[in-house]
């Protein structure tokens, strides 16, 4: 018996250790957290019917990203994305870019309506403004969207943009989606309307994201 209670004792820290390294690693602010890997990622897409799509992608890898076709409802494979035509959105950990600007070379741009009503939505805006397409920065440890990235900051990461175009708002290591629509123009052209949803899986995994989407009419 008192052998029994010291191994368990031995145990206590490594288990709490453990609690605690997974319970980090939800916060994308946690410095220390280990690169984790590169997960085999995977998307799926369901028909909410009406026209409307909910797609749940796996961009968790430090090290890739995941690339998305409204056309095909699914996850792509990208040899080279800045010269590849046939992805619109890509996705890795916080990180989204489209397929424009300098990220490539489709034309893909998007305008955020914030507070606007998903469902509602059937139309492009008209006019399209403000237009926007990835950038080039040199990133801004300042900048009001949160965690920011050096050499390229993607447009909707811009926190120069009035009033505030982010993806999400970030607080103490946590991301929140805000509350906008965002309507995405793609080659043809054509018009698809998207939230955000969630950035965490239901267990609290970081990198998970949930979103809708749907096909708008032109502007």
């Amino acid at each position: 018996m008192w052998l029994q209670k010291a191994k368990l004792l031995a145990l206590l820290p490594l288990l709490s250790a453990t609690y605690c390294a997974n319970t980090l690693l939800t916060a994308e602010g946690y410095p220390g957290r280990p690169p984790g890997g590169a997960p085999a990622q995977s998307s799926t897409t369901t028909d909410l019917g009406n026209g409307l799509f909910e797609t749940h992608i796996d961009a968790s890898s430090y090290a890739n990203w995941v690339y998305y076709d409204f056309a095909v409802k699914d996850q792509v494979t990208v040899v080279d994305p800045t010269t590849d035509a046939n992805w619109d959105l890509a996705f890795k950990r916080f990180m989204i870019k489209l397929n424009g600007g300098v990220s490539g070379n489709a034309g893909v741009s998007a305008v955020y309506l914030p507070g606007d009503n998903f469902a509602a939505r059937m139309q492009a805006p008209s006019p399209f403004v403000p237009e926007l397409v990835d950038v080039a920065d040199a990133g801004d440890p300042n900048d009001a969207c949160r965690p920011t990235t050096a050499g390229v900051l993607f447009a909707l990461l811009n926190s120069t943009v009035t009033p505030n175009a982010c993806w999400f708002s970030y607080s103490i290591g946590v991301l929140t989606p805000r509350d906008t629509v965002y309507v995405i123009k793609t080659p043809g052209p054509k018009y698809f309307k998207l939230k955000i949803l969630s950035y965490y899986s239901a267990s609290g995994t970081s990198g998970r994201y949930r979103f809708q989407w749907g096909e708008v009419t032109p502007p």
